[in-house]
């Protein structure tokens, strides 16, 4: 027999997709010890990919080189910083292959690998799936300046709302017994300086513990510069790191060593940032916390980063605000159930510079909503997306050198087109979606990227004359700029914001005043503090209101109330309009959002979740199953549903086609399950049994 006196078994998790029926580990041999967290290189299958080591111990005498079937409990490090590995199981397999590089030691730390088996565990996605997320591109940043920059620190004088706020959230706490005072919703309006406590906050904990690290977790990336620059008000700029998926990797790469050296300390970041490498949090900040960008939904692991950093804070023993002035459903729930402390702000009162008399005075600007009827414009004669209200408003903002903000959701140049012999909509022959017109003259899915010629022909009749219908940001743009010909126009959308740097570009001439209106999608409704801004012009609020979908209220209030937020901020010099163009204006969520009442709202949606089972008085997963096969579509989701319907602990809807029911060229079909708070073991081994071509969506943001 060999001698395998130096040789050892090491337990390492492949950075690639293993079946959930299967074991997410493999076991290697090594001729050295290798610590847990490493990157290592090692063969799999015919091809060599990346993985990490879970953990090492020696080689032993075996009948030939057999394969060691794992069973893991945990398998990282001790107290003493010794590597272990616990309860193995052998039998007869395949020969042990060895590892073949030590990529880089100690790549992981065990509160990542703890953070993964939590996601990969909750989210029922593979574990190497769910490490590549901890394990960024090794890459050499190019020499850039650091994009924070030392502005002056503003005297601020905290309010006495904002001082209790802070005293309660710094206050030291025995972590096992007061697990419920870590955990805070910061409830304000729109300009209430949700920011300053989160800020203060941070700077009294730094005074608790010196090496302390803080994570700011925003919804957007075009929210980032603005908070670079608040923050970079406050600390060093050194100290001050950026994670979001529109850095080059380089960057992202360099920051987050310094993360994980610790010389970072405030990190600001996309949803992406749970996944950083930190050594000893002491805060973390969820701003916009209703946002849905916070769910992962169009890959593997589908994670929600609000419940991701609330793991993470057991984890490293830390403390969590949730921050908005429209909280979700969920989160104001647990607020009143005590499950979250509850702190309010309310609406600051702005000193503002009094022209007349020249003197100071202290003036609260309420600002004006106008709920628009849009079919009275056409009785009128006005045909254009264009209320004669919001262009008056607009001519006003422009003549006395204020900007606009302009809300349409949609992109391009309309929602859909229909052929103009046969009235058949133009669709994506990939993901029979509408296409949209784009104003280079071709058609274009905004699911896939296909692309038209800009003479495309009907499929039904062979049609080449398409009519346009509904609205977009161009076709916004288009009448605006036939209206205010002048006028410096920025779009704001997923296509544009696919430019280098689009974000910082954006808000840095905005902010400057390089440009009178922006026109944009959801991306603009949130976080900007622009003092300027004194119209929001909301062009179709019912679009917002056209899905059949057990959020799109919540989703609909929530982006009217954050759009009227962008007026009245601290330092406006003019009373803020807010123009809500609707062909429904007796709806009552419409009406609610434009009063900003959001405890009635509440009150409203509250009961509707009640009665329906739907969060928070009720989980949800979604199964979807996609093939190229319409048949095995419709064969495999009936042979699924027919084994979890008789599962006694859930509901479960009938496999159905949904909204999107074609996406690059698979059919999909999907099933919608409902049980109360913990999934039932048997409907976990079920899902677990799913062969390839299901997705698993734990917390869905949609059923549809």
């Amino acid at each position: 027999m060999a001698d395998k006196k130096h040789k050892f078994i090491i337990e390492i998790v492949p950075l690639t997709k293993i079946p959930l029926t299967s074991h997410q580990s493999f076991s290697y041999l090594s001729d050295v010890k290798i610590s847990t967290g490493t990157l290592v290189s090692i063969p799999l299958f015919h091809r060599s990919v990346e993985g990490i080591a879970l953990g090492t111990r020696r080689d032993f005498e075996r009948l030939g080189n057999i394969y060691p079937h794992t069973k893991i409990k945990k398998s990282i490090g001790d107290n003493k910083g010794n590597n272990k590995i616990n309860n193995y199981s052998f039998g007869v397999g395949v020969n042990l292959k060895k590892v073949e590089k030590i990529i880089v030691e100690n790549f992981l730390s065990d509160n990542q690998i703890e953070l993964a088996k939590f996601i990969s565990d909750y989210y029922i996605s593979p574990l190497g799936v769910v490490m590549k997320n901890f394990v960024p591109k090794r890459a050499k940043a190019r020499n850039m300046k650091h994009e924070t920059c030392n502005m002056k620190q503003k005297e601020i004088i905290l309010t006495p709302e904002q001082k209790n706020a802070i005293k309660i959230i710094i206050q030291k706490k025995d972590w096992k017994l007061e697990i419920g005072n870590r955990k805070f919703l910061l409830y304000g309006p729109a300009g209430s300086g949700k920011t300053e406590v989160y800020i203060h906050s941070i700077l009294e904990l730094r005074k608790q513990n010196k090496n302390y690290q803080f994570l700011i977790i925003i919804p957007e990336k075009t929210l980032t510069p603005q908070a670079m620059e608040r923050y970079g008000a406050y600390f060093k700029p050194e100290e001050i790191g950026a994670l979001s998926s529109n850095i080059s990797k380089g960057q992202l790469y360099d920051t987050w060593q310094k993360i994980k050296s610790g010389e970072i300390k405030i990190i600001i970041g996309t949803r992406m940032a749970v996944f950083a490498p930190f050594k000893k949090l002491g805060l973390i900040v969820i701003d916009e916390e209703q946002d849905m960008s916070f769910k992962q939904w169009d890959m593997n692991p589908r994670y929600d980063a609000r419940i991701v950093a609330e793991k993470l804070t057991e984890i490293h023993k830390a403390k969590i605000v949730r921050g908005s002035a429209t909280p979700s459903v969920e989160s104001y729930h647990r607020a009143i159930n005590k499950d979250l402390k509850l702190l309010e702000l309310p609406r600051l009162n702005l000193e503002v510079e009094s022209k007349k008399n020249n003197m100071l005075s202290t003036s609260y600007f309420l600002p004006t909503t106008s709920i628009v009827d849009m079919k009275k414009e056409r009785w009128t004669r006005n045909y254009t997306c264009i209320s004669r209200k919001l262009k008056s408003e607009i001519e006003y903002a422009l003549k006395n050198k204020q900007q606009s903000i302009l809300f349409i959701n949609r992109q391009g140049m309309s929602s859909f087109s229909i052929c103009e012999a046969c009235k058949a909509v133009l669709k994506c022959p990939k993901c029979e979606r509408a296409l949209v017109y784009e104003k280079g003259g071709f058609y274009k899915c905004n699911h896939c990227n296909y692309k038209t010629s800009i003479f495309p022909k009907c499929v039904k009749c062979g049609g080449i004359s398409f009519k346009n219908v509904g609205l977009g940001t161009q076709k916004v743009e288009k009448e605006i700029l036939s209206l205010f010909p002048s006028a410096k126009i920025i779009v704001a959308d997923t296509a544009s914001s696919k430019e280098l740097n689009f974000h910082e570009k954006i808000y840095d001439a905005f902010s400057k005043g390089e440009a009178d209106i922006l026109i944009g999608t959801q991306m603009i409704s949130k976080g900007w503090d622009l003092p300027c801004v004194s119209l929001i012009g909301i062009i179709d609020a019912d679009n917002l209101l056209s899905f059949p979908d057990f959020s799109a209220e919540e989703k609909a209030f929530q982006i009217i109330s954050q759009l009227a937020g962008r007026v009245n901020r601290p330092s406006a010099r003019f009373p803020g309009e807010i123009v809500i163009q609707t062909y429904q204006p007796e709806n009552k969520i419409i009406q609610l959002a434009g009063e900003n009442n959001f405890q009635s709202f509440f009150e409203r949606i509250i009961e509707e979740r009640k009665a329906l089972n739907f969060p928070p008085y009720g989980k949800i997963i979604k199964l979807i199953f996609q093939d190229y096969s319409f048949e095995k579509v419709e064969k495999e989701s009936q042979e699924v549903f027919e084994i979890l319907k008789n599962i006694k602990e859930l509901k479960i809807s009938e496999p159905h086609t949904p909204l999107l029911s074609k996406i690059r060229g698979r059919f999909r079909k999907q099933m919608i399950i409902k049980f109360q708070n913990k999934i039932p073991i048997k409907l976990e081994k079920e899902i677990r049994k799913l062969k390839s071509g299901w997705i698993i969506d734990r917390d869905p943001v949609s059923i549809l």
